[in-house]
């Protein structure tokens, strides 16, 4: 949901905050991901070892808690995020096909 469509809910401004919160923590983290994986394609940076695996692994972890989160405390969630959940497959399919 969008933050004036809860705000015409009359949701609690902590939830409002925690939205807010996590929509800009998740957003950051893709973003990182993003600039990290373009320096690796140009060439700027070279990540090596363990270090290749790192991007992956942020992008799982992000998706691994929101699916925990639908299954265990919310389930109503799940149909709502199918299409992100099949967006970040893709990224994750290109994630491993950039590692192998």
């Amino acid at each position: 949901m969008q933050v004036n469509v809860l705000k015409k809910l009359g949701v609690n401004n902590i939830l409002i905050g925690s939205y807010r919160v996590m929509s800009f923590q998740g957003g950051l983290l893709l973003f990182a991901v993003g600039v990290v994986e373009i320096m690796v394609y140009t060439g700027l940076i070279v990540l090596t070892g363990f270090a290749i695996f790192m991007p992956l692994g942020i992008v799982c972890l992000n998706v691994i808690s929101v699916f925990i989160v639908a299954i265990v405390k919310h389930r109503e969630l799940i149909k709502a995020t199918i299409p992100q959940f099949l967006i970040f497959s893709i990224i994750i399919i290109l994630q491993v096909w950039s590692v192998i």
